[in-house]
């Protein structure tokens, strides 16, 4: 499992980086950036969370499922309202979307995938795709409200036409009736999906060459959320997994999910939104370069002792 992380890990730091290098020799601008962005949230994302799902599908599988989505609603509910405390601006003493957002959802989208098909194969896959059908609804609903100054419940609504929440839910019922796509139109959306995680690391990239690296370990509250989402987060998710008394399966699934670096797409909101004085490129940054150190630790402290 080590050995496939480190090279996910490997892979999303080395195209940060390379972001980072096309935006200083200008090949990555704004409005470039701006493209890739809405091009990754409408189109690319959507499609790699409907092929986020694993081919075949028997009732035997739906016990998993469901635990995917309960411990999923658990955790959020739960990370979310923590948040509301842990990162109020009477601690933080600024803006603290980008803090709540970063302490509640990971990269389960870009490395989650490939990490649980490695390491726990189809009964891992079909918890993983049970956990990503609250995540991704959660994630353009209260995830979006994060950084709308104006959001109301019609965007709520809203949110239920949202592409990536429609391709997660279609990704669902295509799964549970057991459909299979054309080989044609199946390689077509995988390639498609295949855009995702470059894309958006090259996003990534290019906020981080408009903010000062040298103070990325100075900015407190960046080291902060980056340590407290890496390392409580994941504790208290197997405790709340081990009380509910939920399939090993699930909790190692899960916890690993809570273990991965922050969501690339706090990068893509804040450029979506057009926030300013954003953090977003140093809290993703840094959470992924800690994640090498982290994430070893508590999968011998958590994950070898289920």
């Amino acid at each position: 499992m080590l050995i496939d992380f480190y090279t996910g890990l490997t892979i999303v730091i080395l195209l940060i980086f390379l972001g980072f290098f096309l935006s200083k020799i200008k090949i990555i601008n704004d409005g470039s950036a701006n493209f890739l962005s809405n091009f990754i949230l409408t189109v690319a994302l959507p499609v790699a969370f409907f092929m986020s799902f694993p081919n075949e599908f028997n009732t035997q599988d739906l016990k998993l499922f469901l635990w995917g989505i309960s411990g999923s609603i658990i955790v959020l509910t739960i990370l979310i309202l923590l948040s509301q405390v842990i990162f109020s601006k009477k601690i933080v003493k600024k803006d603290n979307h980008e803090y709540k957002f970063a302490f509640a959802f990971n990269n389960t989208s870009f490395i989650g995938y490939p990490l649980v098909s490695t390491a726990f194969g189809a009964d891992g896959l079909v918890v993983y795709a049970g956990f990503m059908l609250p995540w991704v609804i959660t994630l353009f609903t209260y995830g979006v409200s994060l950084f709308k100054k104006d959001y109301n419940w019609i965007d709520t609504l809203k949110a239920l036409t949202n592409p990536n929440v429609i391709g997660i839910i279609l990704g669902a019922f295509v799964f549970i009736m057991g459909f299979n796509l054309p080989e044609v139109a199946d390689r077509t959306l995988v390639l498609i999906a295949a855009l995702t995680t470059p894309l958006a690391l090259f996003c990534i990239g290019f906020m981080l060459s408009k903010a000062n690296i040298k103070t990325l370990f100075k900015r407190w509250q960046v080291v902060f959320v980056c340590l407290l989402q890496l390392i409580f987060a994941p504790i208290l998710t197997f405790i709340i997994l081990k009380i509910i008394n939920a399939p090993t399966i699930v909790i190692s699934v899960i916890v690993l999910m809570q273990m991965l670096p922050t969501a690339a797409t706090l990068a893509l909101f804040n450029k979506k939104f057009k926030i300013k004085n954003t953090e977003s490129g140093e809290i993703v940054t840094l959470s992924t370069l800690l994640s090498a150190l982290t994430v070893p630790i508590l999968i011998f402290i958590l994950l070898n002792n289920i």
